[in-house]
């Protein structure tokens, strides 16, 4: 006998009915009286039989299903449930209820049919259903809802044996309680304070709605919350932060750590007297998965922490990130790949590796009121580092934005998730983010670190609550180039779903616009997903495109592209665009850099104007909000600055950039011309936000302030024709050295990290055109130096094995030649020969091109009188060139 078995279910359905109809503040009164009634039940029974469980967690988990960690999933959501409900009521997969059930989304219903699917389906199966309640009781429900998690096979016996008994209020709450949402209007925050005052404060360190239930019993009695083992805590969290806005973290002179942000799963391991227990961030518990283990005989983990704990240690609390180790590649995966770390086998590719970033108790020690610097050396000698299996996250101590601006672009060039920031200072506040002291700083965060991508809108998904009968999520592609220059694509391909970044206000206009133009559907040049597919879809003719940001792009097999982007989030609509002027195949698959089956979508580095402090104005986006009566706009050619200027590509991506002159054959009009075409921001005054400045002629006035001040990028022309060649238009290339008249500082550090001093690059293979640069570079310096050929010689000497250069086999050799148009001599000043135009002293050899010595020749060389003048044919030199060596004069002597 329990409380459970006391209270009826359908007491319970009739107040929650009150509390979703009644005003917020009434709604509190609801539910304090229901949770007051129930009290002094159990208290009645309590008095009766004093070993009588009289709980109220029975009651307060089908309140707060989504707080529930004993029983399993369902693995039943609207979907699997609209289908179930089909099968157990024999509806008929194509009957009107049916399709009812199955498009509960879908406008143009009544609003007494319920806006969720919980009311939907008690709006249309209420018929089906008994008219008299079931007299269930709550212990009852409550194992319904443990039978059905357990189900391994068809859960619809299960249901049809429930259903036959409960009447349609119940079944209307039993649905929203699978689904784990009872839409009351009440938060869970303020469900808990209802509950105890105490009760969101033990939830907090706890995450243990059965242990707030147990614990804060009487109403009356405060208590007291603190960390303990092996009981679930919510982490401290990170606040979110730009990296353009760190310098004010540095106003006060604090100090930090720096880490790397990982992306797994963030967990605890709790340990004491060898028994251990594992946590996911939510508080799942996993010790009993075959990869965790409650001891060190019992799984991986164990066994691991087991063997690499100090022997000195107890008791022992770690918050840290549980990480997919490769077992053969030896690096990590990330949790965007098609593993879950906490699921592994020993079967699996991956391994769990715990990276600890926190230390929350030791020895029985609280720590959490400890600074983090204190922590962190505890947190060192707590146990041995080992690869693949435990280690601790590195971490830098810095005072200062530059310092942290070098470790956000390592970061970057590593391809990690971004850093991690923490006061040296701080202490461990449980389930707090905003003035926790600890920010994560990601490149996505910052307007211009991550390269946006525009797609196309393909088909909706309709939303539920206060957006139902609206699209809420959208399904983007992008479009296959054109085999035809100048035709519009004819081909698309579905490339990832999105669901946020667009207000309200947005998503009705977008619904008007379209709003007779969905279709059922899928347009025959649309390539789908595999899964998810939209409820309705549009023609790409008919839509429009969205800006989309991504932090990575990842390979996928439910797109026909192969990839898809990970958190991707609505930048813009772009009504100001053409629906032809999506982004294509090509250009996406552009963005893959290298053969990781996780792309990241940082397009550059910061640099020192990122992280200078300055006054912002705070501007609205309107890209947020559609205008009315925009249909006809995006229909039309997309126009830049110049109304007569169609858009070929969003090349420079609305950078601003200032042309100060041009020349005779590219004039200033006709560069502006050609920018906006690629969607540059062509301004006649350079701000502190510009791109670059392209200058023709440096000489003029106004160009040569600008090149000396140093405050811009200043480019030349040669830049301005390579990067708008069309093969060059997929992605806008960064500027070469030689490109530079003048740069920013922050440029010039950037340039340094890829080419040295004479402008040759340290990863790129050199070609004529860098080592023009080079030699001019060298010329401009004044740090050529000419050397004789002795000088040469033992050059060749170091770099050569028998001294010899095969690339220089007539040094040494100095040579005149009879016929001033010979051809050889090209082959021979290759070879490092030296020609002279007189026949002095210095000469070696006379090279002849004809059979004989002319007379004039032969005199010549009776005047010098020199015996060690050697007198050859001029084929000679060509046979050497074949053989890449000196080889014997004697059958060319003349």
């Amino acid at each position: 006998m329990t409380l459970a078995t006391k209270i009826e279910f359908k007491k319970l359905c009739n107040v929650l009915e009150e509390i979703e109809e009644a005003s917020s503040a009434r709604k509190v009164d609801l539910l304090e009286k229901f949770i007051q009634q129930c009290r002094l039940i159990s208290y009645k029974l309590k008095a009766e039989s004093p070993d009588m469980d009289v709980s109220l967690y029975p009651i307060m988990r089908l309140i707060l299903p989504h707080l529930e960690r004993e029983r399993r999933p369902h693995n039943l959501k609207e979907k699997s449930l609209a289908a179930l409900y089909i099968r157990v009521f024999c509806l008929g997969k194509n009957s009107r209820d049916a399709k009812e059930l199955t498009q509960y989304k879908a406008p143009g219903r009544k609003r007494s049919a319920g806006r969720d699917f919980a009311g939907r389906a008690y709006y249309i199966l209420k018929k089906h259903l008994p008219c008299d309640s079931s007299n269930f009781k709550i212990e009852q429900i409550n194992k319904f809802l443990d039978d059905i998690s357990v189900q391994n096979g068809t859960k619809d016996q299960v249901f049809k044996i429930l259903l036959k008994q409960i009447n349609a209020l119940e079944f209307k709450w039993i649905t929203r309680i699978i689904v784990k949402d009872l839409k009351l209007g009440m938060g869970t925050t303020k469900i808990l304070q209802v509950f105890h005052p105490d009760a969101n404060g033990l939830f907090e360190v706890s995450s243990n709605l059965r242990k707030v239930c147990d614990t804060l019993y009487d109403p009356h009695l405060r208590y007291d919350h603190s960390i303990q083992v092996f009981s679930h805590f919510k982490p401290m969290l990170l606040e979110r932060y730009k990296i353009e806005d760190v310098e004010k973290l540095f106003a006060s002179n604090k100090e930090y750590f720096v880490q790397n942000k990982y992306d797994g799963e963030r967990s605890q391991m709790h340990m004491k007297d060898g028994k251990y227990k594992y946590f996911t961030r939510q508080g799942f518990d996993i010790t009993n998965n075959s990869s965790y283990g409650k001891d060190s005989s019992s799984g991986f983990m164990s066994s691991v922490f087991g063997r690499l704990l100090n022997p000195q240690c107890k008791s022992i609390i770690l918050d840290g990130e549980l990480m997919g180790w490769h077992k053969e590649k030896k690096l990590f995966g990330s949790k965007g790949m098609s593993f879950d770390v906490k699921k592994l086998s020993e079967n699996s590719h991956h391994q769990p590796c715990f990276v600890a970033f926190d230390i929350i108790m030791y020895n029985d020690t609280l720590l959490d009121k400890e600074p983090y610097s204190k922590r962190l050396e505890i947190l060192k000698d707590a146990f041995k580092e080992e690869e693949g299996c435990l280690i601790l996250c590195k971490f830098n101590k810095i005072s200062n934005s530059e310092e942290l601006r070098k470790v956000f672009n390592e970061s970057i060039r590593n391809k990690e998730e971004g850093i991690v920031l923490k006061e040296c200072n701080n202490k461990y506040k449980p389930n707090v983010r905003d003035g926790s002291g600890c920010y994560k700083i990601k490149a996505e965060f910052s307007d211009d670190l991550v390269q946006d991508v525009d797609l196309i809108i393909l088909g909706g998904y309709y939303g539920e609550g206060r957006c139902i009968g609206l699209m809420k999520s959208f399904l983007m592609g992008v479009a296959s180039p054109s085999a035809v220059p100048g035709e519009n694509p004819s081909e698309f391909f579905a490339v990832v779903s999105v669901s946020s970044g667009l207000i309200m206000e947005a998503l009705k206009d977008i619904w008007e616009m379209f709003k007779e133009k969905w279709q059922t559907t899928c347009p025959a040049n649309v390539i789908p997903p595999k899964r998810e597919l939209p409820d309705k879809w549009i023609r790409p003719e008919d839509s429009i495109i969205l800006t989309i940001r991504a932090s990575e792009m990842t390979v996928s097999n439910d797109y026909p592209t192969g990839y898809s982007l990970r958190f991707p989030r609505v930048m813009q609509v772009r009504t100001d665009k053409p629906w032809y002027s999506v982004c294509t195949t090509k250009e996406l698959l552009s963005l893959i850099k290298d053969t990781r089956p996780i792309q990241k979508l940082t397009k550059r580095e910061v640099d020192h104007e990122d992280t200078e402090e300055s006054p912002k104005v705070k501007v609205r986006k309107s890209t947020q909000y559609l205008p009315q009566k925009l249909e006809a706009k995006f229909t039309k050619m997309e126009t830049c600055e110049d109304t007569s200027t169609a858009c070929l590509t969003r090349l420079f991506d609305d950078r601003e950039i200032c042309v100060i002159n041009g020349n005779d054959e590219l004039p200033k009009e006709r560069i502006e011309k050609i920018l906006s075409q690629h969607k540059a921001k062509v301004v006649q005054s350079p701000s502190k936000n510009n791109y670059c400045i392209i200058v023709g002629n440096a000489k003029t006035a106004r160009a040569a302030n600008i090149i000396e001040s140093k405050k811009y990028d200043v480019v030349t022309l040669d830049w301005f024709k390579r990067v708008t060649k069309e093969e060059n238009w997929p992605c806008l290339q960064d500027f070469l050295p030689w490109d530079l008249i003048a740069c920013r500082e922050s440029t010039k550090q950037r340039l340094m990290l890829y080419y040295d001093d004479y402008y040759d690059s340290f990863t790129i293979d050199a070609n004529e055109e860098s080592l023009l640069s080079s030699f001019k570079k060298i010329e401009e310096e004044g740090t050529a130096q000419e050397l004789d050929c002795a000088q040469m010689k033992e050059i060749d000497k170091e770099l050569f094995d028998n001294g010899v250069s095969p690339y220089s086999i007539f040094r040494g050799i100095v040579a005149y030649f009879d016929d001033p148009l010979n051809g050889l001599k090209v082959e021979f000043r290759f070879m490092a020969g030296t020609i002279k135009e007189t026949l002095d002293d210095s000469v070696t050899h006379v090279f002849v091109s004809k059979g004989s010595v002319s007379p004039e020749l032969q005199s010549l060389i009776k005047d010098k009188s020199r015996e060690s003048l050697t007198v050859v044919k001029s084929e000679w030199i060509e046979k050497c060139f074949e053989q890449g060596d000196i080889i014997s004069t004697t059958a060319y002597l003349i």
